[in-house]
């Protein structure tokens, strides 16, 4: 790993086993993040994003499984870890944040006893401390009666306080990675404006770094440095925030990035022309309008770097850049 490497994640393989036979969740997913680095991972429901923050955190479930690849924490292989040691990184080392978090928070607990017990079993803090620690941390991102929802249980909170209250857990113990998984998606304004300013400046006041999982690219240009494409599992490219935007390569990348553009210069057909795509194949041949004959007979290819930093995984890639 590089000196100011935190994570490091290569040909990561996720598989899960369904009714209909086997799914490839991830394919060779590789990876890797800086201290206060925010790496945005994007892609629509059901592309594989929080997959990936799954299977960091082995929380992939018993019809899941890691059939390849390694994830290094530091110098740790956290992969071939018992679960036991595992269980003592996971809030303290690394914290993951979920969508939809009032169904994750337990029901019958308290607001403060639950932010409280993640500090119990990872510090030494009394009880006064972990108290006052609360408190503070829920001020911050802009929680209203704090000492009143300290005393709640998270069914009598809105959508977007079971958030914030969710963040505060994930990242009160200053974890080395967080996975924030889609954490302003169906809030109001304001209360994607104060998680997101809370966002910010915790990354910028702690070396915390990030795995910013989204389909929203308003949210990847105000909170990410760089930037993953993923699609059904597989990764189509990366680059710093600024080159993505101004210089989308991946025909998919276009499309999702710049949609008014993609009006003027059509890289993806509404619907598939042919959904028997060889799973080894680029995921999307059947539907880049973009596709030759290479794409149509060969196996995915591997990311080729463009430019310092912008790698792409494409046969034919675009080359014009948007002003």
């Amino acid at each position: 790993m590089a000196k100011d490497e935190i994570l490091l994640v290569k040909d990561l393989h996720t598989y899960f086993e369904r009714p209909g036979g086997t799914e490839r969740a991830l394919q060779n997913i590789s990876l890797s993040l800086s201290k206060k680095q925010v790496l945005g991972i994007i892609g629509e429901s059901g592309s594989g994003k929080t997959t990936i923050g799954l299977s960091i955190m082995r929380l992939i479930g018993t019809n899941g499984r890691i059939e390849k690849g390694t994830v290094h924490l530091e110098k740790r292989d956290i992969l071939s870890l018992p679960e036991a040691e595992m269980r003592s990184i996971r809030g303290k080392d690394m914290s993951m944040t979920f969508e939809n978090s009032s169904s994750i928070l337990n029901p019958s607990d308290s607001v403060g006893d639950q932010i409280r017990e993640t500090i119990r079993i990872h510090t030494n803090l009394t009880y006064k401390e972990s108290n006052e620690l609360t408190l503070q941390s829920l001020n911050e991102i802009g929680m209203q009666n704090v000492s009143k929802v300290m005393d709640m249980q998270p069914r009598e909170l809105s959508a977007g306080a079971c958030q914030k209250v969710m963040l505060v857990m994930s990242t009160i113990l200053q974890p080395k990675v967080l996975i924030a998984d889609e954490i302003t998606r169906n809030l109001d304004i304001i209360t994607q404006a104060q998680i997101s300013d809370h966002f910010r400046r915790r990354i910028s006041e702690t070396n915390i770094s990030t795995l910013l999982l989204t389909n929203d690219p308003g949210v990847l240009a105000q909170l990410a440095d760089t930037v993953i494409v993923i699609y059904k599992g597989r990764k189509l490219e990366q680059a710093p925030i600024q080159e993505i935007f101004k210089r989308p390569m991946h025909p998919y990348t276009f499309q999702l990035l710049r949609p008014m553009e993609n009006r003027k210069l059509k890289t993806m057909r509404s619907e598939s022309i042919d959904e028997s795509v060889n799973p080894d194949m680029c995921p999307l041949v059947a539907k880049c309008q973009r596709a030759i004959s290479k794409c149509r007979t060969s196996e995915m290819p591997n990311e080729t770097e463009i430019e310092t930093g912008h790698q792409v995984a494409c046969y034919n890639p675009i080359s014009v850049a948007i002003d």
